[in-house]
């Protein structure tokens, strides 16, 4: 007899249980993504420099926290990229817009920088496509020359498909 068929007879709490049960895996899937990504982008060659990581910005209650702030020195650009550990979905898109406005009138100096990119990285694909991770480079405004000097959204995929094959490695080791 399974006692959790019916939701009316769950134990007190269970609910509550079980939801900070994910939302602490997918904190800890997020930090080792965030982790990777840094690893693989901060480097002299590419530019980018660390600014910030998991930045907490609130708007009307709203979370709009960004996982990797990033700042490109030769564009003098803030990188925003969010990390979404679930499956795509349109909306997430707005969200990163947003968030990338908010940073926009909180740290950048117009006279000084150029406008702020964002990146939405899913760790899966919407349920209509093939599975794997999905990135999304908000890059609408910038040069193709601008644009070249930042990561590509099938870089970023093979960046985080990479991240959970050694990940992977790392905790089949004894």
């Amino acid at each position: 007899m399974n006692l959790f068929r019916q939701a009316g007879s769950r134990p007190g709490g269970f609910d509550d249980v079980i939801d900070d049960i994910t939302e602490s895996l997918r904190r800890a899937v997020t930090d080792i993504v965030v982790e990777h990504l840094e690893d693989q982008l901060v480097v002299p060659s590419r530019h980018m420099s660390l600014a910030d990581r998991h930045m907490e910005l609130m708007e009307d209650e709203r979370d709009y926290g960004v996982d990797l702030l990033l700042f490109h020195a030769v564009q003098l650009r803030y990188i925003a990229i969010q990390v979404h550990v679930g499956r795509f979905d349109l909306p997430l898109i707005a969200h990163t817009r947003r968030t990338v406005a908010l940073l926009d009138g909180l740290i950048r100096d117009p006279e000084i920088h150029s406008s702020t990119v964002g990146i939405l990285l899913c760790t899966d694909a919407p349920d209509y496509a093939p599975p794997g991770p999905v990135a999304v480079a908000l890059y609408e405004d910038l040069s193709p020359d601008e644009e070249a000097g930042m990561p590509a959204p099938h870089e970023l995929v093979t960046l985080l498909e990479h991240c959970f094959d050694t990940t992977t490695l790392k905790l089949a080791t004894p």
